[in-house]
């Protein structure tokens, strides 16, 4: 598996978890559980996909092959974990000619419409159950791209003052002026357009850690400094009076970002 192949180069390497935690802003208990294998206490797939690829980095191995045979891992666990299906041991005995064993096969989509015996009541239900699932999957998709009541996230936009004649004939565009941040303190807000990990520290104090799908739009306020880390880096904007930071990494990578007064 990936985690033993990261944890035997790490080894060689004299290196502790602590001095990769160090190195690479991955917390401890996420280090171990990629080297034992424990999928299930990391925060998802495409963290997990970004963890493994700043770990393999630091280690000078090469990032997108741990990638794929993490992948690999994955696809060969969920296999694992088919049932097997088969006949009655004692009619297997009796009839030997005719016994056979079952196997779970993988079907495709709408696999029980298709090829089962159903009565043809039972088909007339199933089919009236995908036809809602169709009409609701059309209204949702109309409702979304409408300009209804829909609930958007709005952008931090900046405050212009008004323009006069003089003013608009030397400069076309208005020059936009943000809010004042008080000198004593740091703001900072972020808009998180995809699911992401994030870890909060406000003037040493941890304020929030969790996964925040995307969608939102938080901000932060402290008298010194505020340190963000992400795991998905690359579905979080910054914005700092008023104006937008753009994003501080790509799509699964691992960031640590430090805002000062």
């Amino acid at each position: 598996m990936v985690g033993y192949t990261l944890r035997q180069e790490r080894e060689r390497q004299n290196l502790s978890i602590e001095d990769i935690e160090q190195g690479t802003s991955i917390r401890a208990l996420y280090i171990e559980a990629i080297e034992n294998g424990e999928y299930n206490k990391l925060p998802g797939t495409v963290y997990t996909k970004g963890f493994i690829k700043n770990y393999a980095k630091f280690l000078g191995l090469d990032a997108d092959d741990m990638v794929k045979k993490f992948m690999e891992d994955v696809a060969e666990l969920s296999g694992a974990n088919q049932p097997i299906v088969e006949e009655n041991a004692e009619q297997t005995s009796e009839k030997k000619s005719e016994s056979k064993t079952v196997k779970q096969d993988k079907k495709p989509l709408g696999y029980s419409i298709q090829e089962s015996n159903y009565p043809s009541s039972g088909l007339l239900i199933i089919a009236a159950v995908v036809l809602i699932a169709v009409l609701a999957g059309t209204a949702w998709s109309w409702l979304s791209n409408s300009d209804g009541d829909v609930a958007k996230v709005d952008t931090p936009v900046e405050q212009t003052q008004p323009a006069t004649p003089e003013e608009t004939a030397d400069n076309p565009e208005p020059v936009a002026e943000s809010n004042p941040v008080p000198a004593d303190s740091v703001q900072v807000q972020a808009r998180f357009n995809d699911r992401c990990w994030a870890l909060v520290t406000i003037d040493g104090a941890v304020v929030y850690e969790g996964v925040l799908d995307g969608g939102q739009t938080l901000s932060w306020e402290g008298k010194e400094n505020i340190n963000v880390r992400l795991g998905n880096a690359g579905a979080v904007e910054f914005f700092q009076n008023g104006k937008s930071l753009g994003v501080l990494g790509g799509v699964g990578d691992v960031v640590d970002k430090t805002f000062i007064r």
